[in-house]
Protein backbone atom coordinates (compact mmCIF):
# COMPACT_ATOMS: atom_id res chain seq x y z
CA UNK A 1 0.00 0.00 0.00
CA UNK A 2 1.36 3.21 -1.29
CA UNK A 3 1.20 6.66 1.06
CA UNK A 4 1.90 10.13 -0.26
CA UNK A 5 3.66 11.69 2.63
CA UNK A 6 2.86 15.61 1.82
CA UNK A 7 -0.95 14.58 2.44
CA UNK A 8 -0.65 12.65 5.43
CA UNK A 9 2.32 14.19 7.42
CA UNK A 10 2.42 14.14 10.49
CA UNK A 11 0.14 11.12 10.54
CA UNK A 12 1.62 8.53 8.18
CA UNK A 13 3.73 5.97 10.02
CA UNK A 14 4.12 4.84 13.25
CA UNK A 15 7.58 4.66 15.00
CA UNK A 16 8.54 1.25 13.95
CA UNK A 17 7.62 1.89 10.23
CA UNK A 18 3.67 0.75 10.46
CA UNK A 19 1.63 2.86 7.87
CA UNK A 20 -1.51 4.34 9.08
CA UNK A 21 -4.83 3.55 7.54
CA UNK A 22 -6.35 5.90 6.93
CA UNK A 23 -2.97 7.97 6.94
CA UNK A 24 -3.23 12.16 7.56
CA UNK A 25 -4.50 14.83 10.05
CA UNK A 26 -8.37 14.72 9.27
CA UNK A 27 -8.71 11.31 8.98
CA UNK A 28 -7.07 11.05 12.38
CA UNK A 29 -9.32 13.72 13.96
CA UNK A 30 -12.69 11.64 12.53
CA UNK A 31 -15.64 12.53 15.07
CA UNK A 32 -16.56 9.12 16.78
CA UNK A 33 -18.94 9.89 19.45
CA UNK A 34 -22.11 7.58 19.48
CA UNK A 35 -26.09 9.37 19.55
CA UNK A 36 -28.53 7.34 20.57
CA UNK A 37 -32.46 8.90 20.40
CA UNK A 38 -35.35 7.73 22.55
CA UNK A 39 -39.05 8.74 22.16
CA UNK A 40 -40.93 8.75 25.27
CA UNK A 41 -43.95 7.44 24.59
CA UNK A 42 -46.67 7.10 27.33
CA UNK A 43 -44.61 5.01 29.94
CA UNK A 44 -42.68 3.07 27.22
CA UNK A 45 -39.23 4.18 26.28
CA UNK A 46 -39.02 3.70 21.78
CA UNK A 47 -35.65 3.64 20.46
CA UNK A 48 -35.77 6.02 17.69
CA UNK A 49 -34.40 3.68 14.31
CA UNK A 50 -31.48 5.54 12.71
CA UNK A 51 -30.13 5.26 9.24
CA UNK A 52 -26.00 5.15 9.53
CA UNK A 53 -25.84 5.13 5.43
CA UNK A 54 -27.05 6.86 2.82
CA UNK A 55 -26.08 9.85 4.22
CA UNK A 56 -23.26 10.90 2.02
CA UNK A 57 -22.83 12.28 -1.36
CA UNK A 58 -23.15 8.98 -4.34
CA UNK A 59 -19.86 10.84 -6.16
CA UNK A 60 -18.00 10.37 -3.05
CA UNK A 61 -19.42 6.89 -2.12
CA UNK A 62 -19.23 5.67 -5.68
CA UNK A 63 -16.58 7.25 -7.10
CA UNK A 64 -14.03 9.10 -4.96
CA UNK A 65 -13.73 6.96 -2.05
CA UNK A 66 -12.73 3.26 -2.74
CA UNK A 67 -11.47 0.25 -0.99
CA UNK A 68 -8.59 -1.79 -2.06
CA UNK A 69 -9.86 -4.87 -4.04
CA UNK A 70 -9.57 -7.96 -1.88
CA UNK A 71 -11.95 -11.15 -1.06
CA UNK A 72 -11.92 -10.06 2.87
CA UNK A 73 -11.27 -6.49 3.75
CA UNK A 74 -9.20 -7.00 6.54
CA UNK A 75 -6.37 -8.67 4.67
CA UNK A 76 -6.37 -5.60 2.34
CA UNK A 77 -5.62 -3.48 5.03
CA UNK A 78 -3.01 -6.08 6.65
CA UNK A 79 0.46 -4.74 8.14
CA UNK A 80 -1.40 -1.41 8.73
CA UNK A 81 -2.67 0.43 12.28
CA UNK A 82 -5.72 2.51 12.72
CA UNK A 83 -4.42 6.40 13.48
CA UNK A 84 -3.67 7.30 17.02
CA UNK A 85 -7.05 8.75 17.96
CA UNK A 86 -9.39 5.66 16.61
CA UNK A 87 -10.94 3.24 18.85
CA UNK A 88 -11.20 0.71 15.70
CA UNK A 89 -9.40 -0.24 12.55
CA UNK A 90 -10.67 0.74 9.24
CA UNK A 91 -12.09 -2.14 8.42
CA UNK A 92 -14.57 -2.31 11.08
CA UNK A 93 -15.97 0.59 11.66
CA UNK A 94 -19.68 -0.59 10.79
CA UNK A 95 -20.11 -3.81 12.59
CA UNK A 96 -23.29 -3.99 11.76
CA UNK A 97 -22.45 -3.91 7.90
CA UNK A 98 -20.05 -5.28 6.29
CA UNK A 99 -20.98 -2.83 2.99
CA UNK A 100 -20.08 0.15 5.33
CA UNK A 101 -16.54 -0.70 6.01
CA UNK A 102 -13.47 0.99 4.93
CA UNK A 103 -12.66 3.93 3.03
CA UNK A 104 -16.61 3.79 2.25
CA UNK A 105 -17.55 4.06 5.47
CA UNK A 106 -20.93 6.98 5.62
CA UNK A 107 -19.25 8.35 8.73
CA UNK A 108 -15.12 8.30 7.45
CA UNK A 109 -16.72 9.98 4.02
CA UNK A 110 -18.75 12.89 5.16
CA UNK A 111 -16.04 13.42 7.88
CA UNK A 112 -13.44 13.58 4.78
CA UNK A 113 -14.93 16.75 3.06
CA UNK A 114 -13.93 19.30 5.01
CA UNK A 115 -16.04 22.37 5.75
CA UNK A 116 -14.61 25.70 4.18
CA UNK A 117 -15.07 27.19 8.16
CA UNK A 118 -14.40 26.69 11.50
CA UNK A 119 -18.35 26.47 12.54
CA UNK A 120 -19.84 23.75 10.86
CA UNK A 121 -22.64 21.05 10.42
CA UNK A 122 -22.08 17.32 9.72
CA UNK A 123 -24.73 15.46 8.97
CA UNK A 124 -24.96 12.22 11.45
CA UNK A 125 -28.00 10.00 11.33
CA UNK A 126 -31.45 10.45 9.75
CA UNK A 127 -34.48 9.05 10.86
CA UNK A 128 -35.65 5.63 9.68
CA UNK A 129 -39.17 6.33 8.65
CA UNK A 130 -40.80 3.28 9.90
CA UNK A 131 -43.42 2.90 12.32
CA UNK A 132 -44.76 5.75 14.68
CA UNK A 133 -41.74 7.78 13.03
CA UNK A 134 -43.15 7.02 9.11
CA UNK A 135 -43.72 10.68 8.80
CA UNK A 136 -40.80 11.95 10.91
CA UNK A 137 -40.71 12.48 14.74
CA UNK A 138 -43.64 13.07 16.08
CA UNK A 139 -44.24 15.71 18.96
CA UNK A 140 -43.54 14.66 22.67
CA UNK A 141 -40.52 14.00 24.97
CA UNK A 142 -37.03 12.52 23.22
CA UNK A 143 -33.71 12.12 25.02
CA UNK A 144 -30.38 11.90 23.89
CA UNK A 145 -27.67 8.94 24.91
CA UNK A 146 -24.43 10.45 24.51
CA UNK A 147 -21.03 8.20 24.37
CA UNK A 148 -18.58 10.86 24.60
CA UNK A 149 -15.50 9.83 22.35
CA UNK A 150 -14.11 12.99 20.27
CA UNK A 151 -12.66 15.24 23.01
CA UNK A 152 -12.51 18.53 21.97
CA UNK A 153 -11.88 20.44 25.19
CA UNK A 154 -8.10 20.68 24.67
CA UNK A 155 -8.54 22.70 21.98
CA UNK A 156 -11.20 24.88 23.42
CA UNK A 157 -14.15 23.69 21.22
CA UNK A 158 -17.74 22.85 21.98
CA UNK A 159 -20.20 20.33 20.31
CA UNK A 160 -23.95 20.47 19.57
CA UNK A 161 -26.46 17.87 18.44
CA UNK A 162 -29.02 19.32 16.44
CA UNK A 163 -32.03 18.18 14.57
CA UNK A 164 -33.23 19.40 11.32
CA UNK A 165 -35.27 18.85 8.66
CA UNK A 166 -33.70 18.42 5.77
CA UNK A 167 -35.23 18.32 1.75
CA UNK A 168 -34.21 17.81 -1.66
CA UNK A 169 -32.54 21.02 -1.82
CA UNK A 170 -30.46 20.62 1.30
CA UNK A 171 -31.12 22.00 5.08
CA UNK A 172 -33.08 24.17 6.59
CA UNK A 173 -30.20 26.86 6.97
CA UNK A 174 -31.17 29.57 4.21
CA UNK A 175 -27.81 31.00 4.66
CA UNK A 176 -26.28 29.58 1.02
CA UNK A 177 -29.70 29.78 -0.96
CA UNK A 178 -29.96 33.79 0.23
CA UNK A 179 -26.41 34.15 -0.88
CA UNK A 180 -26.58 32.24 -4.20
CA UNK A 181 -29.80 34.74 -4.92
CA UNK A 182 -28.27 37.87 -4.11
CA UNK A 183 -25.20 36.49 -6.13
CA UNK A 184 -27.37 35.91 -9.39
CA UNK A 185 -28.82 39.08 -9.09
CA UNK A 186 -25.65 41.33 -8.30
CA UNK A 187 -24.22 39.30 -11.25
CA UNK A 188 -27.32 39.94 -13.38
CA UNK A 189 -27.07 43.30 -13.04
CA UNK A 190 -23.84 43.81 -13.38
CA UNK A 191 -24.34 41.91 -16.89
CA UNK A 192 -26.76 44.47 -17.82
CA UNK A 193 -24.27 47.50 -16.79
CA UNK A 194 -21.59 46.43 -18.98
CA UNK A 195 -24.10 45.67 -22.01
CA UNK A 196 -25.41 48.86 -21.29
CA UNK A 197 -21.78 50.67 -21.45
CA UNK A 198 -20.66 48.76 -23.96
CA UNK A 199 -23.26 49.67 -26.62
CA UNK A 200 -22.83 53.05 -25.80
CA UNK A 201 -18.89 53.43 -26.79
CA UNK A 202 -19.25 51.81 -29.72
CA UNK A 203 -22.19 54.50 -30.90
CA UNK A 204 -19.79 56.99 -29.79
CA UNK A 205 -17.10 54.91 -31.68
CA UNK A 206 -18.76 54.44 -34.77
CA UNK A 207 -20.28 58.20 -34.76
CA UNK A 208 -16.57 59.24 -34.43
CA UNK A 209 -15.18 57.14 -37.50
CA UNK A 210 -17.90 58.76 -39.98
Amino acid sequence: MQIENSYCTPFTTYQNGTPMAPCGAIANSMFNDTIDLFYHLNSSVIQVPLLKTGNSWWTDKNVKFRNPKSYNLSSAFAGTARPPYWQKPVYLLDEEDERNNGYVNDDFIIWMRVSAFATFRNLYRRVSRIRQFADGLPAGNYTFRISYNFPVTKFKARKHVILSTVVWSGGSNPFLGIAYVVSGAAATLAGFVITAIHLKLRKRKTYFQK
